[in-house]
């Protein structure tokens, strides 16, 4: 009984919000009837594809429809993998995803619940280190040293004396073969880092002395440990200087990504293994997985990003979301200070070089322009012969009033009744 309530609920609110879309559309159009005049339509007031709905109207851009993000983060978070978005649509979206090995069709509402998930196979098996460094071996390489990072492995391995960087996906598959140099007794940086890695080291940080040998920071459990290794890998000198910070919150993560230069920071994934972001650095957009130290392990490019603004692009981008005598006062080497209009309000933004806004503050009202300045501005639109109108209500009597350009009062009639 309670699910058979559950579901006509929902379909309930479906309807609820398809109904509000329509009246979003329709009022949007009523205003451009109303307040156009000699403004034309733009060319393309609608605008639809399968997973969207854009309306655009005197500046004005609405749009609908379910977020690529919020799919991700809504399946990330029950624990889904491998997710590959199939449809979308205004109300739900559907994606593939794998969890526990088998893979699921999930189809996901507006509001972000998993309304089902109907098995249709199973993933790929994943594997382990010791699987990947078998799958390394058949492939001819010797000397492995392996790690996992994240949902991947790395290994630095030689195969015809030659030392290469070999990348592995969680499935066995070689996504990239990079040479290193040549192998030998000597180890390279990524080398000595992989090799203590392996012996319980982490967050290591291998820097190339010019004695000869390494010099190393790295953490084991909570201790921090200086090392000095030689390029044999043998550890010539071990010592402990400190404590090692404990392993991220994700809600440090923006901050972390800020500080190493990365800009519109996106978390999508807060579970470990890993975390997942995605995030802006200058025009490119990328996905990054960090782990539990807050350590970026891989970055994977997924897009392009607007590059900042100069003070008239922010003018134009804030007219265009609807904002009116829009006024940039302040140019800052991390954003703007700008002042517009919205519902007669007069607001003080804080923005980002991106246009972003970061705070805002309501100063009072907007100056409200005299009626002589707007028939001027409407005759400049191509309007002649226009009168100013004013419709108000007085002993329960709708009264219209006739203005001149000096705003006296040069006629008065009552159109009707008021309630």
């Amino acid at each position: 009984m309670h699910n058979t309530l559950s579901r006509t609920a929902r379909s309930v609110l479906e309807v609820i919000v398809k109904r509000f879309i329509q009246l979003a559309i329709a009022l949007t159009f009523f205003f451009v009837t109303e307040h156009a005049l000699a403004v034309p339509l733009p060319a393309n007031p609608l605008a639809a594809t399968n997973d969207r709905l854009i309306v655009r109207a005197q500046g004005f851009q609405i749009e609908f429809g379910v977020s690529d993000s919020m799919i991700l983060s809504v399946l990330s978070r029950h624990g889904y993998s491998l997710i590959r978005i199939t449809k979308k649509k205004l109300t739900k979206a559907r994606a593939e995803a794998c969890k526990g090995g088998i893979k699921y069709d999930v189809e996901i509402s507006f509001d972000g619940r998993i309304r089902r998930a109907n098995q249709i196979g199973n993933c790929r098996p994943v594997i382990n280190v010791e699987i990947a460094r078998k799958i390394l071996r058949q492939k001819g390489f010797r000397t492995i040293q392996l790690r996992a990072e994240g949902n991947r492995f790395v290994a630095a391995a030689c195969r015809n004396n030659r030392r290469f960087r070999v990348v592995m996906d969680q499935f066995g598959g070689i996504q990239g073969e990079k040479v290193l140099g040549r192998c030998g007794g000597i180890l390279t940086q990524y080398d000595v880092a992989a090799m203590l890695r392996a012996r319980g080291y982490s967050r290591v940080r291998a820097t190339k002395t010019r004695r000869g040998g390494y010099s190393v920071v790295a953490c084991r459990n909570d201790d921090k440990i200086a090392l000095r290794v030689g390029n044999d890998g043998v550890i010539l000198r071990e010592q402990r200087t400190g404590r090692c910070e404990p392993p991220i919150h994700p809600a440090t993560i923006p901050a972390l990504l800020a500080r190493l230069g990365f800009t519109r920071i996106n978390v999508i994934d807060r579970q470990l293994p890993r975390y997942l972001a995605h995030a802006c650095r200058g025009t490119q957009r990328l996905e990054i997985s960090m782990n539990r130290f807050g350590e970026v392990m891989d970055e994977r490019s997924i897009g392009r990003c607007e590059p900042p603004l100069n003070a008239a692009g922010l003018q134009a981008k804030l007219k265009g979301m609807g904002y009116a005598s829009v006024r940039i006062v302040e140019v800052r080497a991390n954003g703007f200070v700008a002042e517009v209009c919205e519902e007669a309000s007069l607001i003080r933004l804080e923005l980002t070089t991106y246009g972003e806004t970061v705070s805002q503050q309501r100063l009072g009202d907007c100056p409200s322009r005299g009626v002589g300045r707007i028939l001027q501005d409407l005759e400049s639109k191509g309007l002649y012969g226009a009168t100013m109108y004013v419709e108000g209500c007085r002993n329960r009597k709708r009264v219209r009033i006739a203005l001149d350009r000096s705003g006296s009062i040069v006629g008065r009639r009552v159109i009707g009744r008021c309630r």
